[in-house]
């Protein structure tokens, strides 16, 4: 197993494992039935259609001979597995935690065995098992901290509150096209090419975070340079600020539009956040009411392009890059944002069309090609429809003074109350304005 990526790495295909532990506290690995072979991980090879989560949950239920769904299931770390003489070609393999509940008493599937911990010793486990459990069991065995809550449920809880209210829609709008991936994998290299030959498409670039001054560095001063520096106490004004400025952007749109990131890129880096501890549970709780709550009052895209690459691309193309901001970033938190981009995706593509494009191995006039098979038609704008441009978009310093009074007047509230958690009430207010307008008739409140 590696620790750093070779320079010329070429996994041969892509692996999901499950680490699956029980109530007790086991762990369930695979009983080798030939001699030479090493206690590992239940792991399946990932099709070329599907996920990694979704084919570590088949696993899981295959290897507990019951249903698990995806979403149960917490990514772990990606590992490089290099070609060894009785493992055969290298490969990356995605490893997730699923932690059983009631005992089902149904026996594991064949060749499995329920193992505890202690009983195990490390000559007999092959790598990847080997490093998995040398970090994992200590930390999910031990009952989970009071209020910290997996991803998925604190999500289904904030639908619940959120989904029964009134939408406040916006009026019909042109859905938009939107790229979606992880830092560096050619979005906006790729749209920048598709509008230079499509110039009545327009592109609405990436978002620029507001600037509040220069460092001791000269790097720009914002909350998500904080963040980067290791300033996890501005993780969530970061997260909340770049949801605002993701709006404006989603709001500029008009036919013929095609989107660099949206509104659904900040749930990715948010997701990576509480996974990775910068946020905590009640903290990510906040950022996802604000972020459902936004995003039912927004027009669904026409379709979504989940644009990625492996780890060691990624890696590569940062390094030669060279951006101030991203000379921290590990494979390990690439790797995570990565996974978070890919679940976001698979969140959306159950009410918008959603197209995987691996970009590992292609050139971008391949990239470009594989785009334009895609969306054919690439939203093009209706006929006697100006092109937009940059010059029509909202004024910038308008735009900055809003969202800095807005993250500042947060950033007031948590250092008056630092263990105060930010607690919206968006709920009731739409709750009592709906009672308004039903008094004085029916009343669309329009968000642009």
């Amino acid at each position: 197993m590696l620790t750093d990526l070779p320079p010329g790495h070429r996994p041969a295909h892509r692996r999901a494992a499950c680490l699956i532990l029980d109530s007790r506290g086991r762990v369930l690995l695979t009983d080798p039935h030939a001699g030479s072979e090493a206690v590992g991980l239940p792991w399946a090879v990932v099709p070329p259609e599907g996920t990694a989560r979704q084919a570590a949950a088949a696993v899981a239920g295959r290897a507990c001979r019951q249903r698990v769904p995806a979403a149960q299931l917490d990514y772990l770390a990606e590992l490089y597995l290099p070609s060894e003489p009785h493992r055969g070609d290298p490969y990356d393999l995605r490893v997730f935690t699923w932690r059983r509940g009631t005992d089902t008493g149904r026996a594991p599937g064949p060749h499995l065995r329920w193992r505890e911990p202690e009983s195990i010793a490390a000559d007999e486990l092959d790598p990847a098992a080997a490093h998995c459990l040398s970090r994992e069991p200590h930390r999910l065995s031990r009952p989970a901290a009071e209020g910290d809550s997996p991803l998925a449920d604190i999500e289904r809880a904030a639908r619940r509150l959120i989904d029964p209210v009134p939408a406040l829609w916006r009026e019909a709008a042109p859905a938009p096209i939107v790229v979606l991936g992880p830092p560096a994998v050619g979005k906006s290299t790729l749209l920048k090419r598709h509008t230079a030959r499509a110039p009545r498409i327009e592109h609405v670039r990436d978002i620029v975070p507001v600037s509040r001054g220069r460092g001791h560095d000269g790097v720009r001063e914002n909350y998500l340079t904080r963040y980067l520096r290791g300033d996890n106490g501005s993780a969530l004004l970061c997260q909340l600020e770049t949801l605002l400025l993701r709006v404006l952007q989603n709001l500029r749109t008009g036919g013929g539009s095609v989107l660099d990131q949206d509104v659904h890129s900040s749930l990715a880096y948010a997701k990576a956040m509480r996974l990775s501890g910068a946020l905590s549970s009640q903290q990510y709780e906040t950022y996802y009411r604000y972020h459902h709550l936004i995003t039912s009052a927004l027009p669904s895209p026409a379709a979504v392009v989940h644009l990625t690459a492996r780890t060691d691309v990624l890696m590569r193309r940062m390094r030669r890059r060279n951006r101030v901001l991203e000379r921290s970033f590990t494979s390990s938190y690439v790797s995570l944002v990565s996974q978070c981009f890919e679940d976001v995706a698979e969140e959306l593509s159950a009410r918008v069309p959603v197209r995987h494009l691996d970009a590992s191995e292609l050139s971008p006039d391949q990239v470009l090609e594989r785009f334009r098979d895609m969306v054919p038609e690439a939203h093009p704008a209706p006929a006697g429809t100006p092109a937009r441009n940059s010059a029509e978009a909202p004024d910038r310093d308008l735009t900055e003074t809003l969202i800095r009074n807005s993250t500042e007047v947060l950033a007031e509230s948590l250092t008056r109350n630092p263990t105060e958690t930010l607690t919206p009430n968006p709920i009731e207010n739409a709750a009592q304005n709906q009672k308004r307008s039903s008094s004085h008739g029916s009343t669309h409140v329009r968000l642009a």
